[in-house]
């Protein structure tokens, strides 16, 4: 009786095993994978055939052909210098047009700080232009324009119109001898510089030069009176408020200085003019 229902019970349990694959259905299978990787091939390659046939006409396409280039933020650079350099007379359309090689040639003129060229479809290029704005200029051997960063980035054309203080006491053998201590007293000039557009004492255009000498620190004169002013190295914003006191009351008074040393910035000495 047991073995009777031991039999029937296997009957429900039985481990099923998996039904052995014939050759026929495994070769089917391998077809339709092949065809369906061969069909997927040949999709790809008719798409790229066919985006490369449409590019190749777009190219040739008088449509896009650049007729038109737009340039926006230049002042002191000349449109034809600009479009000169940007090569555009030898692109014929706007597809073959490589925008980061015309960026990188316009970015190669000194005068160019940053630039940004776009394609305007179906038939204009814009380029606009942010300038680098000088500050001052510096006197080498010969006059060299130079940025709020320290930059010499152009020199000074013998036609240029400039209001921008010049600053003396360097030499180019000393920029290329002592680099390091000589852009640190450019870069102390320009504080000052930055210090009394701040302060307004007088503005900047007012200051005529600005001489540099390592012992004795920074000399200005001024444009209209030819005043030396005596700033030394250190504090010169304490040094331009207290300056400033100085300067109202000589005004009030109708009294012309010479110079006025504020090396010092606890005695500061006024020289009179002489009567």
């Amino acid at each position: 009786m047991e073995e009777r229902d031991a039999i029937e019970e296997s009957k429900f349990f039985r481990v099923k095993r998996p039904r052995e694959e014939g050759g026929g259905e495994r070769f089917q299978r391998i077809l339709k994978k092949t065809v369906r990787v061969t069909f997927g091939l040949l999709l790809l390659f008719f798409l790229l055939f066919t985006g490369h046939r449409v590019y190749l006409h777009l190219l040739e396409d008088p449509f896009f052909r650049v007729r038109e280039v737009e340039v926006e933020g230049n002042q002191k650079i000349p449109r034809e210098a600009l479009l000169s350099l940007a090569g555009l007379e030898e692109v014929s359309n706007l597809f073959s047009l490589r925008l980061k090689e015309v960026a990188r040639r316009l970015a190669s003129h000194p005068w160019v700080e940053e630039v940004e060229v776009r394609k305007v479809f179906p038939s204009k290029v814009r380029i606009k232009i942010e300038e680098r704005r000088p500050v001052a200029i510096l006197q080498l051997e010969e006059l060299y324009y130079i940025d709020a960063a320290g930059l010499i980035f152009s020199p000074v054309g013998e036609r240029d119109e400039y209001n921008y203080p010049v600053l003396t006491g360097l030499t180019r053998e000393a920029l290329e001898k002592e680099p390091v201590e000589t852009k640190r007293l450019i870069a102390k000039a320009l504080e000052l510089l930055r210090i009394l557009e701040k302060e307004r004492v007088f503005p900047p255009e007012e200051i005529s030069e600005i001489h540099m000498e390592r012992i004795y620190g920074i000399r200005c004169f001024t444009k209209t009176q030819g005043i030396e002013v005596r700033m030394g190295w250190e504090e010169f914003g304490e040094k331009l408020r207290r300056l400033s006191v100085i300067w109202s009351d000589l005004k009030r008074r109708g009294v012309s200085a010479v110079s006025i040393d504020c090396s010092d910035v606890k005695r500061m000495v006024v020289k009179k003019a002489s009567s």
